[in-house]
């Protein structure tokens, strides 16, 4: 196969059109049938640019060329779930003015096929690697990383390395990550609460059934919910935008909306949404800051009612100089009425800005693009943190609108064509 844009177009289109949300396991496909078929075109599709292929149990595979100390590019082919409001076939991969839409478009799908095409590109052209290059397909990054955990079982890991899963111009510094889960006893008048997909995702929905009560329904109103009286019930629909949960400034979030109305009427509802109304933490006592990372986020990403219990899924973003345990001991003293179960994590990464690895990533996105931007940080976490020397890079340019976990995700033709000179730029310096 030839290494041009067309042909990295084809395979972007092809993979997009898997539907790779994860589900339940199913015979020997840890995370379902489309992630598993995700992974058998993409490694196919390193085959037939000339990789060695593994695949490790449908948990995760890999493509490697060249000889050498190890140099790992990490991405996933897993997606979050679709969510609501599209105007575009989540999966149908349509191209309109100028944009290939569709979920994993940018998250991660696209940058992956950006940086294989990268480097089939320059084995094409005749250059030698001088190490080896490993592609590692994860399946399971969105939900818990058991990919990841399958891979260090038993296989080598790379020395250093980096994940087109963020941002450009280059990333060297991301937050800590701790998930959370809250609960308490769902009050008796309060019949179904629902909200949202992954506790990484800005919920654009939220929704509960609850005996009638006037104050609920004259704040939902005022919020723009939908409202309806029956029986003597009332049911609400709360509507946000989604976005990413490290962002969560950039979205709105309508469990938060539902938490207002639902307020006044229950103290518990009320607490949590004076709780988790800032996405800066000020709410609970969360206001943390420092200079190489920024401000701490949260996000309130899913709510259920579940056996007796109202159910939340608490994304929390921290700045690097903090300890975890501090998070939950703050959560669990200012919410005495939950209880509160500290879940999956990923510690902070943080490289300095005058490390190799940086400097050579940033030295090619200057160059193709013509700058002189710096290292940033993120909320975002990355498989750069799997690694141990290594920095997230791409593929969101500065200052152009951010899809990632949002309804129309889509990656710009043009973008696209650049990722794959800076990749090849990058790979170019750092392998060849």
């Amino acid at each position: 196969m030839k290494a041009d844009f067309q042909n990295a177009l084809g395979a972007l289109t092809d993979l997009v059109k898997i539907n790779s949300i994860e589900t339940p396991p199913v015979d020997d496909m840890p995370f379902g049938k489309g992630n598993a078929d995700a992974l058998a075109y993409t490694l196919n599709l390193l085959e037939n640019l000339g990789f060695h292929t593994t695949n490790l149990e449908n948990y995760c595979g890999y493509g490697e060329v060249g000889e050498g100390e190890l140099f790992g590019i990490l991405g996933h082919l897993d997606v979050v779930p679709v969510g609501n409001g599209w105007t575009h076939p989540p999966f149908g991969a349509e191209i309109a003015d100028g944009k290939l839409y569709g979920r994993g478009t940018m998250d991660d799908k696209g940058p992956m096929v950006a940086c294989i095409f990268a480097c089939a590109r320059l084995l094409q052209e005749g250059f030698t690697p001088k190490k080896r290059i490993r592609f590692i397909l994860g399946c399971d990054e969105e939900s818990g990383w058991k990919c990841m955990e399958r891979y260090a079982k038993t296989e080598e890991m790379p020395v250093a390395g980096f994940s087109p899963d963020a941002d450009f111009p280059v990333i060297n510094c991301e937050k800590g990550i701790v998930y959370h889960t809250l609960s308490f006893p769902l009050p008796k008048s309060v019949y179904t609460l629902s909200a949202g997909t992954r506790a990484n995702v800005v919920p654009d929905y939220a929704e509960a059934c609850l005996d009638y009560d006037e104050d609920v329904e004259r704040i939902a109103l005022a919020r723009g919910c939908n409202c309806s009286k029956e029986s003597g019930k009332l049911y609400l629909t709360a509507f946000g935008k989604s976005c990413h949960g490290s962002a969560p400034n950039k979205g709105i979030n309508a469990l938060i909306i539902l938490l207002e109305a639902l307020g006044a009427a229950y103290g518990e509802f009320n607490a949590l949404y004076n709780a988790f109304c800032k996405f800066d933490g000020s709410g609970i006592g969360l206001k943390l800051y420092d200079k190489m990372s920024g401000s701490l986020t949260l996000n309130l990403g899913t709510a259920k009612a579940e056996n007796g219990f109202a159910v939340f899924e608490l994304d929390i973003r921290y700045p690097v100089s903090y300890k975890m345990g501090l998070i939950t001991d703050i959560l669990k003293s200012s919410l005495p009425l939950c209880d509160i179960d500290r879940g999956s994590f990923h510690l902070p990464l943080y490289v300095p800005k005058d490390d190799p690895l940086v400097c050579a990533l940033l030295k090619a996105y200057n160059s193709v693009m013509k700058t002189d931007s710096k290292p940033i940080s993120i909320g975002g976490g990355t498989y750069a943190r799997f690694l141990p020397h290594g920095v997230a890079f791409g593929p969101q340019f500065p200052d152009t609108d951010a899809t990632i976990h949002q309804k129309d995700e889509y990656i710009d033709l043009q973008d696209f064509q650049k990722m794959i000179d800076i990749y090849y730029t990058a790979l170019k310096s750092l392998c060849f």
